[in-house]
Parts: C-alpha cells; sequence; structure tokens
C-alpha cells in the first residue's frame, strides 16, 4: 500500500494544485492519443490517490496510473461497500481546460458515502483532486466532437476480513479516460424492461453505488439480443411507472412540455438532468417533474403526443431515443424531427456549447482549471 501523510478530516486540504514529480510529467508528455478513443477505454498515465485509516483522510498524492493491491479478503469484493462519480473536462474553444458543475459530483459523492455508511470526503479535498488531475493531463484533453476526458472518482473499503461491519480503512482514487461519444452513432432503441428491477424504495437507486449499475447488466444483455441499446427501467414494486434508463434519466416531450419522473429513492439525481432542468425553464418550456405510466407513455406515442424521448447524463450527454421495444417484438417508434422542431437537439446544443465555452450564461456552471 502506498504510504502519505496525514490531514485531519476537518473539511480542509493543501491549496492549490497537487505537485507532479518529474517522471510523471514525463509519463504524460510521452502519452499518445489513439486514432479511435472509444468511451472508457483508454486510461491515462496518471491518478490521484488517499488513504482514510485513524478517521483521517491522507493528503492526496498524484501517481502512475497503476493496479491496486487488495486482500482477496478486502470487504469491498465481499460487501460492495464502494461508490463513485462519472464527470469530465472539457477542452474550452479559447483552449483552456474546464470542469463542468464539480461540486455537485463532490456533495452527490458524500450524499452516497453517507448511504454506504462511509467516511465523507472533504468537498474541498476532493474539488482538489479532481481539478488537479485535470490540470496535470490538459495536454491530452482530446477536443473533438462529443470527446472530453472521462473522470471517475471512486472510493471502496480497504479493511480485511470477512464479518459483516463497516470498514475502517478507505482509499480514493480518481482515474482518468479521454473518451469519445458515449452513443458512438446509430438510432437507439430502448427496451422496456418488464421483469427485472434496478432498485427497489428504500435501497440504493438514488445513489451511485457500484451494485446497482452491476444488477442492470443482465438486463442489457437482453436488450443487446433484442437489437436495443438501452433499456427503460419500470418501477420495482409494481412495474408500471417509468423510472430511468440504465445509467442515464429519463425525458419524455409531450404537448410541446418536458416530462420527467421526480427523484426518489430508487431514481439517481443526474447533474445532466438538473441542467437540462434549468436550460429548458430559460428556453420557456413547460417541466413537469411528475410520475409517468409507462402505458400512458406508450399510448401518447401511438396518437403522436409524444414527439421526442431522450436519455442524458454525464456521459451520454442528451442522447434522443427514436423507439421502445417491448420483447415481444413490438416496437413504438418516434418521428424524426429536424433541429428546428426538436426540444432535445436544442437543449443538446445549448449544453454542449456551454461545456465547451462557446456560450455564456448566468449559471456559472463552468470552472477552469488553473495551477
Amino acid at each position: 500500500m502506498m504510504s502519505t501523510t496525514k490531514t485531519t478530516n476537518s473539511g480542509t486540504t493543501p491549496p492549490g494544485t497537487l505537485g507532479l514529480p518529474p517522471h510523471l510529467s514525463q509519463l504524460v508528455a510521452d502519452f499518445e492519443l489513439p486514432t479511435s478513443l472509444g468511451f472508457g477505454q483508454v486510461m491515462a498515465p496518471i491518478m490521484v490517490v488517499s488513504d482514510f485509516s485513524d478517521g483521517q483522510w491522507s493528503a492526496p498524492t498524484t501517481v502512475s496510473y497503476q493496479p491496486l493491491v487488495l486482500d482477496p479478503a478486502c470487504k469491498s469484493l465481499h460487501y460492495g461497500q464502494l461508490i463513485f462519480e462519472g464527470m469530465k473536462t472539457f477542452r474550452l474553444n479559447d483552449g483552456r481546460v474546464a470542469l463542468f458543475r464539480p461540486e455537485l459530483n463532490a456533495r452527490r459523492f458524500n450524499t452516497s458515502a453517507r448511504r454506504m455508511a462511509m467516511p465523507e470526503l472533504p468537498e474541498e479535498l476532493f474539488l482538489q483532486a479532481v481539478s488537479s488531475l485535470s490540470y496535470h493531463l490538459r495536454s491530452i484533453v482530446p477536443c473533438g466532437h462529443g470527446e472530453s476526458l472521462y473522470l471517475r472518482p471512486l472510493m471502496l473499503a480497504t479493511d480485511v476480513g470477512l464479518s459483516l461491519k463497516p470498514a475502517s480503512t478507505y482509499k480514493f482514487l480518481v482515474i482518468a479516460s479521454p473518451s469519445g461519444a458515449y452513443f458512438a452513432s446509430g438510432k437507439v432503441t430502448a427496451l422496456i424492461e418488464r421483469l427485472d428491477a434496478r432498485a427497489a424504495p428504500g435501497g440504493t437507486g438514488a445513489y451511485k453505488v457500484a451494485g446497482n449499475y452491476g444488477s442492470s447488466i443482465r438486463a442489457d444483455i437482453k436488450a443487446t439480443h433484442l437489437n436495443c441499446q438501452q433499456t427503460l427501467w419500470l418501477d420495482a414494486v409494481n412495474k408500471t411507472h417509468i423510472e430511468e434508463f440504465s445509467g442515464m434519466n429519463f425525458f419524455a416531450v409531450i404537448d410541446g412540455a418536458l416530462w420527467t419522473p421526480p427523484l426518489c429513492d430508487s431514481i439517481l439525481g443526474g447533474v445532466t438532468r438538473d441542467s437540462v432542468i434549468h436550460l429548458a425553464h430559460g428556453m420557456g418550456l413547460r417541466v413537469n417533474e411528475a410520475p409517468i405510466p409507462i402505458e400512458t407513455l406508450l399510448a401518447a406515442i401511438r396518437n403522436g403526443t409524444c414527439t421526442e424521448l431522450f436519455a442524458c447524463g454525464t456521459a451520454a450527454v442528451i442522447s434522443p431515443v427514436h423507439a421502445l421495444a417491448e420483447r415481444d417484438g413490438t416496437v413504438y417508434e418516434l418521428p424524426v424531427l429536424e433541429f428546428e422542431l426538436s426540444i432535445s437537439l436544442k437543449l443538446r446544443k445549448l449544453l454542449v456549447d456551454i461545456q465547451n465555452g462557446a456560450h455564456l450564461t448566468n449559471y456559472d456552471w463552468i470552472r477552469p482549471v488553473t495551477p
């Protein structure tokens, strides 16, 4: 395990950007972006780490990207004490790099930690880690269409032992991946999942916990076998109301208004979701955060009052969904709209322009990364 100097868990951390030794600077300088990035496939050569023990977080340090050494009896491997975040560093039009609303990720990270009986991480430490890593990797932040430096902060329990109780030692890391678009190309069809459940009331669905995503993989495999690119999840109890896509929030345009399910203990509150709602209000759109019965939505698609569906999230940004499908082969197609008539495409352009620094707003969402 890497040794680090302790700092108190008082909510303060050393100011400024973390240092980068010459050998790590050389690793970054020697790193070459491949022609095809994919999403989350190419790993940056450095990462940030901090350890928790004796009630304290160590000062974060920058190290080379490397495998973790974990004991086979490590509690995170057995009892799932593992949380994470997803965020991006963008290349601005003026050449600088910037984070998008990182304070919301820091806040949500601690919300997840509390739910999983894990220690909170001082927000200043979280922000210092993601900002420093972004700064040191600024030369490899891609600038192509749909490209960014994807950041993955995570925390896992490192205690050794098989007793079921909270761990006393943890590791925090931030790794990075120069990435392209989440949906590379083509139309997106989502399979309505009427059997499995993503999250139950009172569970961990509203938190960014590793187990939430692992339990959705089986349904996603079924969707792929039916030529679908996404899974649309319904509520766990009655399977009657829409909750979210796998890893993304759900929006529909019905009668010219924006609809999205209200947040609850089985729906993750996405940073992109919150941003979309703010932007929609700014565009003068009606926004309804209200329960959406799946049968009501399907009827609205059939009669033409529902004109758009889209998924939104850090990875996918805003991605139109062109059809919903059932296991029996029934497909509910949405009309293909030109930009002038599409609310989702206008929202996407506005959001991307803000993230790239091409559109200035009063929201103060962009955080340029500086030393």
